[in-house]
């Protein structure tokens, strides 16, 4: 009876699934042929590997596309430029919600996708939303609206070197007290075959530009930017604890100068051999992997961002996703390639030929998914992209500004300064910036 049991679930799990090609199969993807998408990309690992593909799209639906590519800076001003305008004719557009969601959609600048998403006309019944890892999905909803699909995602991590742990028989970080101990324990100790000290720890000290990774920390000590009334929260006792471990670990255990390393500088020193652990996103394994630069590769462990004094996760989840703007006149047709361009076999091409962090969990689980990628950086950032945030991001209008004041608070920190009368002035510069930008 049980044989027969499990042969009639095997006959139906099958029906099912052949039910379901049959229907892709017969979805339309002529619908709109013929019309012209004008398409801005972000130059990026992502767009590196889904461009040699772009073809097979206009095959597919007979829809012509026009893709721009530029550098970040200049990629990001002239989207902002043709938004603001009211007149743009831009059909998709690369975006990371955590850092213009709130201003882009509050401007009315955005097209929702939910109802397209819903539309059985217009997405094919094999896309499956719900592939797509948990924290990616809600990285970008915008104020309770979808925005578009994930193409890459990030964790800030703990990125530590194997071989440095097992020498000196120090146990790998879940916890900040323990990363700190490590820390301790390490520095100063011989990293590299010339004998030379390393640093215990190296991560980003520069500004506006630590806040992102600096969020990891803010999080596992159970802080937030805000309050649920919108307040900043960036003074509280735990964020303060945050500020206060972040300068410290850098001030005594890591390199001279850490208030100026960006991710370039502290990426440099950690692949070079000369730090035993770095906190920052995981997506820079290309680099500290890089064959031709790297002095560590093959020796570096990817694991979970350590958790807090209360067990608070201090994982971030970053997502780049696509977006389309409300000035758009093909918006189905938009629809059509966003949905093409994260589809399955799209996304497993990307990841398992370029290495790029992908966003379904299908692609995970499949060894080809995962052939690029070391084997414990893909199991964390599984788990880290369930149990992470997205607001690796002050959730505000003007991000730039109020990172520019967190920042502040941690340069004073990692200098030894006066860290409780820092976070009071970034709480405070917060609050005025806001009031400024978000009027209703």
């Amino acid at each position: 009876m049980r044989i027969v049991r499990t042969v009639l679930a095997v006959a139906l799990i099958l029906g099912v699934a052949l039910a379901s090609s049959a229907q892709a199969a017969q979805f339309n993807w002529q619908q709109f042929k013929g019309t012209q998408l004008r398409v801005l990309l972000n130059k990026h690992p992502w767009q590196a590997g889904i461009e040699p593909y772009l073809k097979d799209f206009e095959g597919l639906t007979g829809i012509k596309l026009i893709t721009e590519v530029y550098p970040e800076d200049q990629f990001r001003a002239k989207t902002l430029v043709e938004l603001t305008s009211g007149a743009s004719s831009i059909d998709v557009f690369m975006s990371m919600p955590a850092q213009e969601g709130l201003k882009y959609m509050r401007a009315g600048w955005l097209q929702p996708i939910d109802e397209f998403l819903k539309d059985r006309s217009l997405t094919s019944p094999d896309y499956n939303w719900n592939d797509f890892l948990l924290k990616t999905r809600e990285a970008m909803t915008v104020e309770g609206k979808l925005v578009g699909p994930p193409i890459q995602v990030e964790n800030v991590a703990l990125i530590y070197r194997k071989d440095v742990f097992q020498k000196y028989n120090v146990k790998v970080p879940t916890t900040l007290d323990e990363l700190e101990a490590a820390a301790k324990a390490l520095n100063g100790k011989p990293m590299t075959d010339d004998g030379q000290p390393g640093f215990g720890i190296v991560n980003r000290g520069k500004r506006a530009a630590a806040t992102s990774m600096f969020a990891g920390m803010l999080h596992a000590m159970g802080g937030t930017w805000l309050t649920p009334a919108r307040e900043p929260a960036i003074n509280s006792e735990e964020a303060i604890k945050a500020f206060d471990m972040w300068g410290r670990l850098l001030r005594l255990y890591g390199p001279p100068g850490s208030e100026n390393n960006h991710w370039y500088e502290a990426s440099s020193i950690f692949s070079q051999g000369k730090a035993a652990m770095y906190t920052d996103a995981n997506s820079l394994w290309v680099v500290i992997e890089d064959p031709e630069k790297s002095k560590v590769r093959g020796k570096v462990g990817y694991t979970l961002f350590p958790r807090g004094p209360k067990g608070h996760y201090g994982s971030t989840v970053a997502v780049w996703g696509l977006a389309m703007p409300k000035t758009s006149k093909n918006q189905k047709a938009a629809w059509l390639f966003m949905q093409w361009a994260t589809n399955k076999d799209q996304v497993m091409k990307v990841q398992s030929e370029k290495g790029v962090l992908g966003c379904r969990e299908s692609v995970w689980n499949d060894p080809k998914g995962r052939a690029k990628v070391p084997a414990d950086l893909a199991e964390s950032l599984k788990e880290g992209s369930k149990v992470g945030t997205p607001f690796w991001n002050p959730p505000v209008v003007a991000v730039a500004e109020v990172r520019d004041a967190v920042g502040a608070a941690i340069v004073t920190s990692i200098q030894g300064g006066d860290v409780r009368a820092a976070a009071n002035k970034a709480a405070a510069d917060m609050k005025r910036i806001m009031a400024e930008t978000e009027k209703k």
